[in-house]
């Protein structure tokens, strides 16, 4: 599956706020995301930006209304690369107005590795940063 190509900001920062509920750094970034689910037994798809992600959970600026305790497939643009990351089962955590964020639960082998490079690549990249357009509750 190829994604809609996207304006992509190559400026990616370590996200770290004082209410972050994570153990690991998020990298913020602003890339492309396709997500489908079930919604009443049916289908639902959308598309967003990827505002924030760590090896846990993402956080997602997004066109549709969704529900905490829904389950996703998600194809994730990464900035590295032509082929979307793809994330087999990711459940919605909460959501706030046009946000939410997402925990991770099944990723390929494959998918898992090249998600810890990318974040451990941006890791070395740069110190961690706040920022004020993230949401501190990813």
């Amino acid at each position: 599956m190829k994604l809609m190509p996207q304006e992509r900001e190559q400026e990616l920062t370590l996200v770290e706020s004082k209410s972050n509920r994570r153990r690991r750094p998020r990298v913020g970034g602003r890339f492309g995301v396709i997500y489908s689910g079930m919604d009443k037994g049916q289908i639902m798809m959308g598309d967003g930006q990827v505002l924030n992600l760590s090896r846990e959970g993402i956080g997602i600026r997004a066109d549709r209304l969704l529900k905490p305790g829904m389950e996703l497939a998600l194809f994730i643009e990464l900035p590295d690369s032509d082929d979307p990351l793809c994330i087999s089962e990711a459940l919605v955590s909460w959501v706030n107005k046009g946000r939410f964020g997402v925990s991770l639960r099944t990723l390929r082998l494959e998918d898992q590795n090249r998600l810890r490079f990318f974040l451990w690549a941006h890791e070395q990249q740069k110190p961690a940063q706040h920022s004020e357009d993230i949401d501190s509750t990813t």
